[in-house]
């Protein structure tokens, strides 16, 4: 195992660790809780200057969306889930000052060192902060392990069609894998992905993605979705957020179209990067960095197609920054008459911290709710964390702020999109799966009264997967939906979401539930149908989008999954079939059990039937298959159900039979030599955990035996691990 002193693999990997440096100003979730190397377990660990001793202690009261911040220090992790501190619902994250505030986060300087830590995660920890050792000795002496991690989930290679539920490795409909690029695959090596953006250069129609990254920004060629090239990465200060939108625009001294790339990150003091995307497709190069901020969590640039990034028709493009280091973080606006160089113009009266922002530009009769001739009137859309805002800012130098509304489960409202007729706009709240357990919610907002819109949920989803950002092309919503990957719904009513299609990025860990992992960004508006996904963990994901066709098709039906798998004693075998790719129409198909090892009568009962769809319909039908318990000991067994005389035009997807496995209950191991239960003596290495105190002591109640027990330096000091 390779291993050496801090010192030296700090000279080695300066470069690396400048990944985890000063964290975010921004956090998405609300609440922290302490942890300290001289710390006690005793009350809730809500006090910076009270910190808890213990990462699962701090687990056990944290509530969900919390983030446990771990001061400099050795902590024992054996025996945690390392998915309840670096997945879902709370993050642990690692590198604080001792004796501090716990406000900056720096790595390098305040080293968090993690004993007992699955190798797997580590490349998840490094990300979170952490450095990790292979014992307790190393650990005290400053010994760090740098041995490769594991990917968690594997790097998918060629492209796959998305058949019967899958695309290889990834859970899909209606989504077809091109290609990835995992986070070791960028030139760069960063440690996380943020959101992406994309453009097509009008100068050869090149198709390109644009991802921020933990350490820069990479421009990605993805005319060949299938084989996706790195341009460049453009440096930048190192956060967990980058954000990046892109404004085009004809340059008449050179007859030629010229892109700009606006990078906003929550960095200290790395302010507004502009990127020249016009040595394209060969380079790109940093043109300037704006210091008039400097941070912000992310920009927006109005009135253009956002598939060129060119001005709409008879409109200017502005370039707006939302949750600067500014003025509380009010919206700021800037022109984009310089392109390569945006020109303040100013910033929000009185709005309040802005997270994210979209925009409507009006041209109906809604005018009239504007100021007196605003026609078209400019509206800016503002997601205010407790509300969404609409300003008129047709006049950027007297904006007015026409409604603020708020809605019953409001938690953190975190972005939205206006609809193709821009009278709706989707909400997406960040924190009310995570903090109320609630399933998905998606808002729809009615904005026909500008001065007095309203909101109702139109959506909820099957689980409780955060959504996070949401774009409409056309009549559909595609959405970044975090440990569910990508999702598409018809927008047709905008007050009935219907889910059409999926791309799940964040297949390990598996489970969808509610946390800030897996999917952030997507952009759906590439000419040629190409889906760009930014997943946290996974890289960038190129995919085609087979759902806006649907229409046109009557499609196929087809099982979902390549077997099913069902307990003697289930009672019933239930087996999914589902129309894909197409709902023109009314379709049918015929279905029928045959034998193979398992019998009709013996085994399960001979089923068959006919499974209809309607015009329209995308809806999964059910086989069930009646089960036959005995009490007989035997091997497990199969039968065969087959698909057979598709009508409606509908043809059969992928394979036309699924065989069913009866696993027998009834077989039980007799006792004997080497079939013991569990249990068993306290091993040795037990032992020595305990002689080194890493059980955790019942803690001290009060505060005043906490500040007795509490060491009296600050230094980054090296004490036996808390668990």
């Amino acid at each position: 195992m390779a291993s050496m002193t801090v010192s030296v693999r700090l000279a080695l990997l300066a470069g690396l660790l400048a990944l985890m440096g000063p964290a975010a100003s921004h956090d998405d979730t609300i609440g922290a809780r302490y942890v300290g190397s001289s710390g006690i377990n005793a009350e809730d660990c809500l006090e910076h200057h009270d910190p808890c001793r213990s990462l699962r202690y701090a687990l056990a009261r944290a509530r969900p969306g919390d983030t446990i911040k771990l001061s400099a220090g050795v902590y024992y992790v054996g025996g945690i889930d390392p998915e309840s501190f670096l997945f879902g619902a709370n993050h642990a994250k690692g590198g604080y000052e001792p004796g501090g505030h716990f406000d900056e986060q720096d790595p390098e300087r305040w080293p968090t060192i993690l004993v007992g830590l699955d190798p797997r995660y580590r490349q998840v920890a490094m990300r979170h902060g952490f450095r990790w050792a292979a014992d307790l000795a190393s650990a005290q002496q400053g010994i760090v392990d740098d041995s490769p991690a594991p990917a968690l989930q594997a790097t998918a290679l060629v492209p796959a069609s998305c058949v019967q539920g899958s695309a290889g490795q990834f859970p899909c409909r209606h989504v077809d894998f091109q290609a990835q690029i995992a986070l070791n695959g960028f030139s760069s090596r960063p440690t996380s992905a943020a959101n992406v953006w994309g453009f097509v250069d009008l100068n050869d129609n090149r198709e390109y993605a644009v991802i921020g990254l933990s350490n820069g920004t990479a421009v990605v060629d993805v005319t060949n979705p299938a084989s996706p090239r790195e341009v460049a990465t453009v440096p930048g200060n190192t956060s967990a957020w980058r954000e990046v939108k892109i404004f085009q625009e004809f340059h008449a001294p050179t007859s030629r179209y010229r892109a700009f790339a606006y990078v906003t990150t929550e960095a200290n003091g790395a302010g507004l990067q502009v990127i020249n995307l016009g040595g394209l497709p060969g380079s790109v190069s940093l043109a300037t960095t704006l210091a008039d901020t400097g941070s912000q969590h992310t920009d927006y640039v109005s009135n253009i197609d956002y598939a060129t990034n060119m001005a709409l028709p008879g409109a200017q493009a502005f370039l707006w920054l939302a949750g600067s280091n500014v003025g509380g973080g009010s919206w700021r606006v800037y022109s984009l008459a310089n392109a390569a160089q945006p020109q303040f113009i100013r910033q929000a009266p009185n709005a309040g911290y802005v997270h994210d922002a979209t925009s409507l530009l009006v041209t109906d009769a809604r005018v009239s709710q504007c100021a007196p001739g605003h026609d078209p009137c400019e509206v800016y859309v503002d997601f205010n964390e407790n509300s969404v805002d609409l300003w008129d800012v047709t006049d950027k130098a007297n904006p007015v702020r026409l409604s603020s509304t708020t809605y019953s489960n409001a938690n953190y409202t975190h972005s939205g999109w206006p609809t193709a007729d821009q009278r709706h706009i989707f909400v997406h709240d960040e924190l009310e799966e995570i903090r109320r357990g609630l399933f998905t919610q998606i808002y729809t907002m009615n904005v026909d009264d500008l001065r007095n819109p309203f909101i109702v949920a139109s959506y909820q989803g099957p689980d409780t997967t955060t959504d996070h950002n949401g774009y409409v092309k056309g009549n559909l919503l595609y959405v970044s939906h975090y440990r569910r990957g990508l999702v598409i719904f018809d927008a047709t009513d905008p007050m009935q979401l219907r889910e059409i299609g999926h791309f799940d990025t964040f297949i390990a860990p598996a489970a969808n539930t509610a946390g800030f992992d897996g999917a952030w960004g997507v952009y759906p508006f590439l000419p040629s149908g190409t889906i760009l996904v930014s997943d946290i963990t996974n890289g960038l994901f190129v995919l085609r989008d087979r759902a806006a066709g649907l229409a046109q098709s009557a499609g196929q039906v087809g099982f979902v999954g390549l077997a099913v798998s069902v307990s003697e004693n289930a009672g019933t075998a239930r087996v999914t079939v589902r129309r894909n790719n197409g709902y023109s129409g009314a379709v049918s198909v015929d279905y029928a059990t045959s034998d193979g090892t398992a019998i009709a009568g013996t085994d399960y009962t001979a089923t068959s039937g006919t499974l209809n769809w309607g015009a329209g319909d995308l809806g999964e039908r059910v086989i069930n298959v009646p089960v036959i318990n005995d009490t007989q000991a035997e091997s497990s067994e199969t039968f065969r159900i087959t698909l057979s005389n598709a009508a409606g035009g509908v043809a059969i997807e992928g394979s036309a039979t699924i065989d069913v496995t009866i696993t027998d209950n009834d077989a039980v191991l007799p006792p004997g030599p080497g079939n013991r239960g569990g249990g068993g003596a306290v091993g040795a290495g037990l032992l020595w955990l305990l002689g080194l105190g890493l059980l955790a002591a019942p803690g001290a109640t009060r505060r005043h035996v906490r500040a007795a027990a509490r060491s009296p330096s600050n230094a980054p000091a090296m004490p036996a691990p808390a668990s």
